[in-house]
């Protein structure tokens, strides 16, 4: 056992040594792994019997004859589609393309790209107006909304909104726009003529918030996200003491007002709430549970007795009920049959539900009432065996490795490996000192791992991370896990060009300001630790190491505490004695061109 150990070890640091040199690219995929479909969202047109599936990594629509369930066509889309939309007529499609930021009109007669128009960085989340005039636009990056003319493609207007936003709708006869903050802890309601903020409504202990509906009323509007209790120190996985899961029900009319409902149970977590589907009658609720391969089919009618008798002072507990689910007879929760469910579609007139699996690169056909898996529509052309860096990415989003299954590493992560924005007290350095999570794209060739290097390395890491979920690491598990972090799935910068004389002038302050000497390129990090003058009283230690500024646009909040809401605060609020770089002196402008420059790496 002892030699297959230090075996084990020994691969794993060879595994590192030959892995590093790809962590630095800036592909979102390593070579070859655009095979796969990893279907995301799905539309379903009545007037013309189809279906039709986006297809992230393949960066394609797939037209499904829902008659034969087959495939029957493929369409090219822009790089790394994620949601859809179709007119009310059902004659035109609108798809976000995440890394080309734009939008695609697809003419589904002709069946052909017709149109695109550029919007924010990284658009996610699409929805249509009620009069079908005006589509509407989550910028996940730009951390904005659009309202676009249907015809026209004017941009109407722009909002900025919360952390990376992520899926909208309109409230019907509301005049409202709702939208999810994935890193905000909020949802944003807009006035959807003319994009006035009304409201920023937190969620209290809201985190990776996800697709978001509303009833044909417009009474309630309802988000799926996890439930993150980083006010608590990371001791007990069992009844969702870390991370639990569920839907936010909202009182549209009722300013602050909402209703946390778990949709786990009490020995089986509901892990990574994703995409919502509700009947026209506002009777049925399905969820899906992308870490746990399953739909949750939820009773609208008590749910909504439970959200309007708990008491404001009972919301906190309902919040922290686990065997809410199962104890007030809510629902059930069904299988896909495949992996990674995300984007769902309710056909009302043959009461069947259409899934996205993302990682089975499938489409599961469902019995609408009973849950019954009717049957699977394969998207890829031809089967193929899983590559280990699929399988890595697969299990990183995959809650079965976690004890009762509450959470997936994807959970504090998110589905792309960087974060999810908080602070979590890990005990690996003791308790009573909670530190933001980092990204892990950069890990692999910046040892030692985590603020304080609690773990020489990733390998370590990776093992310490099975260990966090509740189960010993296993070695088939560990191998692919190291093989998908090790190329990490990084996007095309969008900050690269943005403003290339501002971040020239940004490099020169860089270099003036001595950022360089910890910060050293090409991973500009140092491996050291550093005493920035930082420490908080409750803190165990004064001196943390040099994280890497790659993707330092998309990483925020800042710093070992993550106090720095944005990059320009490091230097104008935790900066005052120079300690963190010679910024103490520089201008706005200054500082505006450093931050260029920081974005762009």
């Amino acid at each position: 056992m002892k030699t297959k150990n230090l075996l084990y070890v020994f691969v794993g640091l060879l595994v590192l040594a030959t892995k590093v040199s790809a962590n630095g690219s800036n592909v979102l995929r390593p070579e070859g792994e655009f095979e796969y479909s990893s279907p995301i969202s799905l539309v379903m047109s009545d007037s013309r019997d189809e279906l039709y599936v986006v297809n992230q990594t393949h960066s394609s629509l797939s037209v499904v004859d829902l008659k034969t369930s087959q495939v029957v066509e493929t369409l090219s889309l822009g790089y790394f589609p994620t949601d859809a939309v179709a007119t009310h007529d059902g004659n035109t499609l609108f798809v976000s393309c995440l890394y080309d930021a734009c939008i695609q009109i697809v003419d589904l007669e002709k069946r052909t790209v017709v149109d695109s128009v550029k919007v924010g960085h990284e658009p996610y989340g699409l929805t249509l107006s009620e009069d079908g005039e005006r589509l509407y636009v989550a910028n996940s990056m730009s951390e904005s909304v659009m309202a676009l003319s249907t015809h026209s493609l004017e941009i109407l207007f722009e909002t900025l909104v919360g952390r990376n936003p992520r899926y909208l709708t309109e409230i019907a006869d509301k005049g409202v726009l709702a939208v999810t903050n994935g890193l905000s802890r909020s949802v944003t309601y807009l006035d959807s003529h003319d994009g006035r903020v009304l409201e920023l409504r937190d969620l209290d202990r809201a985190s990776l918030l996800r697709d978001i509906v509303a009833t044909s009323d417009g009474s309630y509007a309802i988000a799926a996200g996890l439930i993150a209790h980083d006010e608590m120190i990371t001791t007990q996985i069992e009844r969702g003491w870390i991370n639990s899961n569920g839907v936010y029900v909202m009182k549209v009319g009722k300013p602050g007002h909402f209703v946390t409902v778990p949709l786990d149970s009490l020995i089986n977590g509901a892990a990574n709430p994703w995409g919502l589907a509700m009947s026209s009658d506002n009777q049925r609720l399905y969820v899906s549970l992308a870490g746990m391969h399953e739909i949750a089919y939820v009773d609208m009618a008590r749910l909504l007795d439970l959200v309007d008798s708990t008491e404001p002072l009972e919301v906190t507990r309902l919040s922290q009920n686990v065997e809410a689910f199962d104890s007030f007879g809510l629902g059930k929760r069904f299988e896909t049959g495949g992996n990674g469910p995300r984007g769902l579609t309710l056909d009302e007139k043959r009461d069947k539900l259409y899934v996205a699996n993302y990682f089975t690169n499938d489409v599961s056909v469902m019995d609408a009432v009973s849950g019954v898996v009717e049957k699977l529509i394969p998207l890829d052309s031809e089967e193929r065996e899983m590559s280990l860096w699929r399988r890595g990415e697969m299990l990183f989003n995959d809650a079965r490795m976690c004890q009762q299954n509450y959470y997936s590493c994807a959970s504090c992560h998110q589905e792309d490996g960087t974060m999810d924005g908080l602070n979590w007290d890990l005990i690996n350095d003791g308790k009573g000192n909670p530190k933001n999570a980092k990204s892990l794209h950069d890990a692999m060739d910046t040892p030692p791992v985590m603020w304080s290097g609690v773990r020489a390395n990733m390998f370590a890491g990776v093992a310490a991370g099975q260990r966090f979920l509740g189960f010993i690491p296993n070695e088939e598990n560990h191998e692919a896990l190291l093989e998908y972090l090790s190329k990490a799935p990084r996007a095309p910068n969008p900050f690269l060009e943005e403003d290339p004389v501002a971040i020239e002038r940004g490099e020169e302050i860089f270099n003036r300001a001595r950022c360089q000497a910890c910060h050293i390129a090409p991973t500009y990090a140092d491996g050291r630790k550093h005493d920035l003058g930082l420490r908080a009283s409750f803190e165990l230690r004064s001196r943390f190491y040099t994280p890497s500024l790659r993707e330092v646009y998309r990483t925020g909040p800042y710093l070992h505490h993550g106090l720095a809401d944005t990059l320009e605060e490091i230097f104008t609020e935790f900066n005052p004695d120079n300690k963190h770089g010679l910024t103490a002196g520089l201008t706005k402008l200054e500082i505006s061109d450093l931050v260029a420059y920081l974005k762009s790496l």
